[in-house]
């Protein structure tokens, strides 16, 4: 009998695969970076967002233990936003002491631990410019201009106060949004409550 001899099959890639391989990362590579540059802008809304409510969080803690600053009297703090300030504009806002108990910033420009005992000083300027470049906030939901809100914590509970809210409305919301695409934004929400949310 005649035997036909056996060969084993060598397994291997063949040239068709490792081009289909090759063409798949390089799509995939691609769509990343396109898409990083919009992952970015992203990811500076959502850190702008969340130093905002940390802000709030933090003046309303100060408010809830009564803290007190060196060389300040203050009866309570707040975080004051101004768009249409000539010097904080929308991408300014601070952090002040409420030396005069009447719930509100007034405007003295004076620094914690630098003016009298009795005039409200600011804690800290937050400039998005520095922090998150590209980043603004828009407007100001909730209230009568859209455009500036005062909120305020005072000891001991703390009682909220927030000016310019419109009548009924007892919420102000914040709106960040993209320097360059302003239908990209996020919002900041604190209501007279105390409640402080970010969406």
């Amino acid at each position: 009998m005649f035997h036909v001899p056996c060969f084993k099959e060598k397994k291997g890639v063949t040239i068709v695969e490792i081009l289909v391989v090759i063409f798949i990362i390089t799509i995939f590579s691609s769509i990343l970076v396109i898409s990083f540059p919009k992952i970015t802008r992203q990811f500076t809304l959502t850190r702008a967002v969340y130093k905002m409510s940390q802000d709030l969080r933090r003046v309303q803690d100060m408010g809830f233990s009564g803290q007190k600053l060196q060389g300040v009297n203050a009866k309570g703090y707040g975080v004051y936003i101004n768009l249409d300030s000539s010097s904080l504009g929308n991408k300014k806002y601070i952090m002040y002491a409420d030396a005069q108990d009447d719930q509100q910033y007034d405007f003295s420009g004076a620094i914690c631990g630098e003016q009298l005992p009795n005039q409200d000083c600011v804690i800290e300027t937050i400039d998005l410019n520095q922090t998150e470049p590209g980043v603004i906030m828009d407007r100001i939901e909730g209230t009568v201009n859209n455009q500036e809100a005062d909120i305020n914590f005072k000891p001991p509970n703390p009682t909220v106060t927030i000016t310019s809210l419109s009548p009924g409305i007892n919420r102000a919301q914040i709106i960040f949004a993209l320097e360059s695409d302003l239908l990209t934004n996020k919002i900041v929400s604190v209501n007279t409550a105390g409640l402080i949310e970010t969406k």
